[in-house]
């Protein structure tokens, strides 16, 4: 019987570059790609690309289209509008007709390393792998060293179960951005997957410098801890992701089958009934 993942790992890292504003760079956190070259624009494509971008900020996202098509009417040999409306059809889950808006910016600005990101992450959504690597090593091709990038490329490889080919891209991604919690968890995830369990551990612990309240960082490092066989240390991190998470089912099957690996098998038994009264089927 093997200890279980806790938590599935999110089928998508960080998934949009930022939304352009036409002459000008758009910035939103850390999902922000670096701003491309500079697209002019005339006075009525970027009055409507701002109001566009403002209702998508709003999660108005079809108000947000019919301002990206004027925009469009206004100016349609513009990158960054193409590149909006691409975004905003994804998140109204559009794939295809998302890729078709970015294929519009790629043509217009083929070095537009934000359109081929989005572009192989939609690729990824409806399980075009290949084609959605393609895309990814293209926006690495053109801006390596943006982290985001190399982050998405792990995920598609996580994804395929490509697991020992995932974890360089999570290293060079936070070698980049030492600082970004999703990142170190995501590497921990690949780590595991791979039987890296001694990197692993050291990951999730930089995860968990990063997030202490975090269960599922805690809960990477107990699993990493158990497979290292270092029982009762892997109990003091399962107990810390219980504390922070107590109805995870997972976690309470996990720490009695660690009870039960040390021969405790009354507080495992008290464990596994936890898990199960949680709806955890084993």
């Amino acid at each position: 019987m093997k200890i279980c993942i806790i938590r599935p790992l999110a089928k998508i890292l960080i998934k949009y570059a930022p939304l352009v504003l036409v002459a000008s760079a758009f910035v939103l956190g850390y999902a922000c790609a670096p701003a491309p070259t500079e697209y002019p624009g005339n006075p009525e494509a970027v009055q409507w690309n701002e109001k566009g971008i403002a209702m998508y900020q709003a999660g108005e996202y079809e108000k947000a289209l019919l301002n990206f098509d004027k925009a469009l009417d206004a100016d349609p040999s513009n990158p960054a509008v193409w590149y909006n409306k691409g975004q905003t059809l994804d998140a109204l889950v559009k794939y295809q007709e998302a890729i078709d808006c970015y294929d519009q910016a790629i043509k217009l600005d083929p070095n537009f390393a934000g359109a081929w990101n989005n572009k192989g992450m939609s690729y990824n959504d409806i399980e075009q792998f290949d084609k959605a690597l393609e895309c990814l090593d293209k926006a690495i091709a053109l801006n390596g060293n943006y982290a985001l990038y190399w982050g998405n490329k792990g995920v598609i490889l996580l994804g395929q179960d490509k697991f020992s080919e995932a974890v360089p891209c999570f290293d060079k991604a936070t070698a980049l951005d030492s600082g970004n919690f999703d990142l170190w968890v995501k590497k921990t995830y690949a780590q595991m997957k791979a039987k890296l369990f001694d990197d692993a551990l050291k990951s999730a612990d930089k995860a968990i410098s990063l997030n202490q309240i975090s269960s599922l960082a805690w809960g990477y490092k107990a699993k990493a801890l158990y497979e290292l066989r270092r029982h009762d240390e892997a109990l003091v991190a399962f107990d810390k992701a219980l504390g922070l998470e107590p109805t995870n089912p997972a976690l309470w099957y996990s720490k009695g089958l660690t009870l039960e690996t040390l021969k405790r098998n009354d507080e495992a038994s008290k464990c596994y009934d936890k898990a199960r009264a949680l709806g955890y089927q084993f």
